[in-house]
């Protein structure tokens, strides 16, 4: 029945706007869809916008220069970790320009993330990582434990690391807890 009704309506629709355009000139109708046009080339216009201003510049070494990273997090215990371990191996043969890495917790639909900035309130990155060389971490959950007592309840956790460039790469996820789903 529902059906019916919207394909008939669908179907008389264009007959409807004909009958409705016959009695108008064609400049009416041209000047209508011209005003009709201009909200939506202006939403258009400040949408690309947004997207241009959020855009890093591209350089052209970026595409020849070759990073290969591994990145790695490793737990201390099975469940409930005091202790994460992050690696990050230059496995290229450039030098790599990191950015300060990014650990997420995430629950099913929930994701937290908090920016690493250094050792003890020192802050270390940006920092270099020649080729064959690698850098260790090791981060206590108990302090993000004490600023946010709701991240016990979340059931894995990774790192990501992105350069100075752009370029991005994550971590393995480590189980933090049991959950029903896994």
């Amino acid at each position: 029945m529902i059906t019916r009704n919207f394909l008939m309506i669908i179907l008389s629709l264009p007959t409807f706007i004909s009958q409705l355009a016959e009695g108008v000139e064609k400049e009416t109708l041209v000047w209508i869809i011209l005003i009709m046009a201009i909200p939506f080339l202006v939403v258009l216009l400040a949408f690309i916008y947004r997207r241009a201003r959020n855009i890093k510049p591209i350089k052209l070494s970026r595409f020849f220069k070759i990073v290969k990273l591994e990145v790695l997090l490793e737990k201390d215990k099975p469940l409930r970790p005091q202790v994460l371990t992050m690696t990050i191996r230059n496995l290229g043969k450039n030098d790599a320009d990191i950015d300060a890495p990014v650990l997420e917790f995430r629950k099913i639909w929930t994701k937290r993330r908090f920016k690493l900035s250094g050792i003890s309130g020192q802050p270390i990155y940006p920092m270099y990582i020649y080729p064959g060389k690698a850098h260790q971490l090791r981060i206590e959950t108990s302090t993000f434990h004490q600023y946010d007592r709701s991240i016990k309840s979340f059931y894995w956790a990774r790192i990501l690391v992105s350069d100075v460039d752009g370029r991005q790469w994550r971590s393995n996820k480590v189980k933090l807890r049991k959950s029903l789903v896994t």
